[in-house]
């Protein structure tokens, strides 16, 4: 090669190789978009930035400035500046591609998002976020003067126009702060509706003014202490009609429309533990509710109880409840559809039911089919009579349903496949590919779920359109979602576990085309996307499990033990890290509580009961939530255990970080 060649060669690999960097380290957006450029150079954002928008996109700005602030300290500014930030929306963006399509335009002195609609521009705002580095996610303050952002074009817009999730609030009841932090979780991977599971055999977590004793009765229940053998201790709790309305209105800020769901009429122990006279036997009240109360929380077959889990469909007394709930919860949540379940209606109850035989005979109903299509449809005359659409469970298919009824298919791909050739509007929700509450790996440090692994990949590899189906038919597919049942859960920790990465992958496959997506890809941007996890404090699943310390004693342990491990070459990164214990023979242990120390001075803490034996483990997974990290520091890790006295007992804790 001569030196014109060499020289040229040079020049070319000076020009490029700074963009291929950039694409391979900074440009890691999820969910992919549908085309994205790199074009040379960065923009500088500070202090000194300004932001445009008119008045009606204060939200949206809001938003945006409260994030940065939050984590960097910057302010961006109002007044003239040398670079600044543009917000505006697009008729023709929203003529050509829909309301949530953005185009983002970053050259190094201005950066311009483009909307269909305000939606549109929020989209555009978190992927302007992804741009920049991994710690405008921090939850606390980390002091950065500026922030570096890639120059790009970039033009996106959604496949599915429903990108949901379901959360079970019924199984396991998460607090306030945790469905918020959903929420934000969702927003920032362009995922826009929440399915939420409120009610189910488990516990009723709706605050119904007309009829209180649901939550006064069906609100808790008894869950084994297993620690302290013989002890119960109540487990529940649910949320205030305020509370709902304060959820709703941050989801409406983060353009999330939640979806409201009251499992009817099977699935309803709460229901009858609170109201038995909406069952099929007249059984006493008393017995009800203390049946409810302790039956044990993990325990999902209650059709064993005399008085079943399905509310009865041949007493007239039990619509009018049944209204004053629809109406209550109807006037809470401004969404088009309300969820009323309908799935796993053991009709045996019915089919023994004098009240149910005698409905089915003045209606000229051939079977217990067609009387669960009778209930429903006049669940669904409730529905629309205030201005709302009805959705279920694909059960509802049975025995005929009304033609403006929407479907949830959830079995497989055959209710949903049904219910699109019937020409009703489906959401895919395969218990075969989007359930999360499986296990996702082979993992024996993997917290207890569902049997059957289902990983992220399976997730964003199914393929959720039915074979066969023509364009008018698929047009039929309102979108897809994950959804994860709960009775294995009951912490922030193991929630998150359950839910990421996966829900990663789902957004993808709900947001990205067809033909653009690739797993390979996807999976090389999640290695920049887990720190923003890190950052956002979600203790997601991951595999690198590494044996910190061991005991082995035949000493008697006492209630003050505390076993001591030096974990500073485990502590290096901001995020959730795992603790948990696993015992390799001998007698079982109880760990009080866990704490990190950095240089002798507590800074994070989990303190709760777990049982750890050879043969049967109970919540023995600690989360340790580092928000900062200080690489000189030493970290040490404590823990207050007991053991059973006068046994031998051998084992080995198991740090999981980032």
């Amino acid at each position: 090669m001569n030196y014109k060649a060499f020289k040229n060669l040079l020049l070319a690999i000076t020009l490029i190789l700074p963009n291929l960097l950039l694409a391979q380290n900074r440009v890691s957006i999820i969910p992919k978009p549908v085309k994205e450029k790199i074009t040379s150079g960065s923009f500088v954002l500070n202090s000194k930035t300004q932001i445009k928008a008119t008045s009606d996109l204060n939200n949206e700005v809001e938003y945006f400035i409260e994030q940065l602030k939050t984590s960097t300290g910057i302010e961006l500014n109002s007044s003239s500046s040398s670079s600044s930030i543009e917000l505006k929306t697009s008729r023709s963006l929203e003529n050509k591609y829909g309301k949530e399509a953005y185009k983002l335009n970053i050259t190094q002195n201005k950066i311009t998002v483009s909307g269909g609609s305000k939606t549109g521009i929020f989209y555009g705002l978190q992927t302007l976020l992804q741009l920049m580095p991994e710690h405008v996610y921090s939850r606390v303050n980390i002091k950065k003067e500026k922030l570096s952002i890639p120059c790009v074009d970039i033009l996106d817009y959604p496949r599915f126009g429903w990108r949901g999730f379901m959360l079970d609030a019924s199984r396991s009841f998460q607090p306030v702060e945790y469905v918020k932090k959903t929420l934000d979780l969702m927003a920032m991977h362009k995922m826009n509706v929440l399915h939420w599971h409120l009610t189910d055999d488990h516990g009723w977590r709706i605050e119904i003014k007309s009829h209180p004793e649901l939550t006064q009765v069906a609100a808790f229940r008894n869950q084994p202490n297993y620690p302290v053998k013989g002890e119960v201790n109540p487990y529940g709790g649910y949320y205030t009609q305020k509370q709902i309305r304060e959820i709703i209105k941050y989801a409406e800020k983060l353009h999330i429309t939640i979806v409201p769901e009251v499992d009817l009429p099977g699935h309803s122990s709460a229901l009858l533990g609170a109201i038995p006279e909406m069952g099929c036997n007249d059984v006493e009240r008393q017995d009800h509710i203390q049946y409810f109360r302790d039956y044990p929380m993990r325990n999902t077959n209650f059709i064993k109880h005399k008085g079943s889990n399905v509310v009865c469909a041949g007493k007239e007394s039990v619509y009018p409840i049944i209204n004053d709930i629809l109406n209550e919860i109807i006037d809470l949540f401004p969404s088009e559809y309300i969820h009323i379940g309908g799935d796993e209606v053991k009709k045996k109850w019915w089919e023994s039911c004098p009240h149910c035989q005698k409905r089915a005979k003045d209606e000229g109903l051939k079977d217990m089919d067609e009387l669960q299509a009778y209930f429903i449809k006049r669940l669904e005359k409730m529905v629309v009579n205030r201005g709302r659409k009805l959705i279920g469970w694909d059960e509802i298919l049975r025995g005929g349903l009304s033609p403006t009824a929407s479907v949830m298919g959830w079995r497989g791909m055959k209710g949903a496949e049904k219910s699109i050739k019937q020409g009703r509007k489906t959401v895919v929700a395969s218990n075969k590919g989007y359930y999360i509450q499986r296990n996702q790996t082979e993992n024996p440090y993997h917290p207890q779920g569902w049997p059957r692994v289902t990983t992220a990949k399976h997730i964003y590899e199914y393929n959720p359109i039915p074979e066969g189906l023509t364009k008018e038919q698929e047009k039929l597919i309102l979108g897809i979602q994950t959804s994860v049942w709960t009775p294995f859960m009951n912490k922030n920790g193991l929630w998150d576990i359950a839910i990421y990465p996966r829900n990663c992958a789902l957004s993808e496959a709900a947001w990205t085309q067809r033909d653009l997506k690739d797993w390979n890809d996807f999976e090389s941007r999640m290695k920049n996307h887990l720190k923003r996890l890190d950052y956002k404090g979600v203790s997601y699943w991951r595999e690198n499990a590494k044996v910190i310390g061991t005991w082995d004693t035949q000493d008697l342990w006492d209630e003050n033990t505390i076993l001591k491990y030096d974990v500073s070459n485990e502590i290096k990164e901001v995020g959730v890290y795992f603790f948990l214990g696993d015992v390799k023979d001998g007698a079982e242990i109880i760990v009080d509580r866990a704490v990190i120390l950095k240089d002798g001075k507590q800074i994070a803490s989990d303190k709760h009961l777990g049982y750890i034996s050879k043969d049967k483990n109970h919540e023995r997974i600690y989360f340790i939530d580092i928000q900062k990290i200080d690489t000189d520091a030493k970290y040490e890790l404590q823990l207050k255990v007991k053991g059973t006295l006068g046994k031998v007992s051998k084992g080995e804790f198991v740090v999981l970080h980032p």
